[in-house]
């Protein structure tokens, strides 16, 4: 009995130091608003485009920054890099055109995934490394807060074309509606 509370609690101390550090890599880098080129994003990135053709003519950040601002989180989410995208779900940056990552810290699993993928493929590969995350978190709060569960167990989690999208978070109904 000793050994299986001494594994749990060194399992949970694992979670706890892997999850603290990618909130501390991503905190490095969530000060940027602008896009690769410069151009200054927050105000598209608050724009309410109109439903139909003009929501799917958002780039998967866009989609990622709008279920960042819109969506009452519990915990403060920090946008990883792509170096830290591709440590946690294993999507390296050649995959993608366009795609943001925001990640809660160690008391939720709240989380924002979004990409347009490069190809058929690679969105495959991205929705594979979605479900393996998710399913990997489930794995991680089941022992130490089985709270979170029901939004691991009902993600929001559409693909779109080579899109992909992801969104875990106690407001489903408004994920939806961003991600149209």
């Amino acid at each position: 009995m000793k050994g299986k509370i001494t594994m749990k609690l060194k399992k949970m101390i694992c979670v706890l130091a892997a999850a603290a550090v990618a909130a501390s890599f991503a905190a490095c880098g969530s000060g940027e608003s602008s896009s690769e080129d410069g151009a200054d994003t927050t105000a598209a990135a608050a724009a309410e485009p109109a439903q139909g053709e003009a929501q799917a003519a958002l780039s998967a950040a866009d989609i990622a920054d709008k279920l960042h601002s819109e969506i009452t989180y519990v915990d403060s989410l920090n946008e990883l890099s792509p170096e830290m995208i591709e440590k946690i779900y294993g999507i390296s940056a050649d995959k993608y055109t366009s795609g943001k990552v925001y990640v809660g810290g160690v008391s939720t699993a709240e989380e924002i995934a979004c990409f347009d993928a490069v190809d058929e493929a690679a969105a495959a590969a991205i929705k594979t490394a979605c479900d393996e995350r998710i399913a990997a978190q489930i794995k991680s709060v089941e022992s130490y807060n089985p709270d979170e569960l029901p939004k691991l167990q009902n993600p929001v989690l559409v693909t779109r074309g080579n899109s992909v999208l992801m969104c875990l978070s106690n407001d489903n109904d408004k994920a939806k509606e961003i991600i149209g």
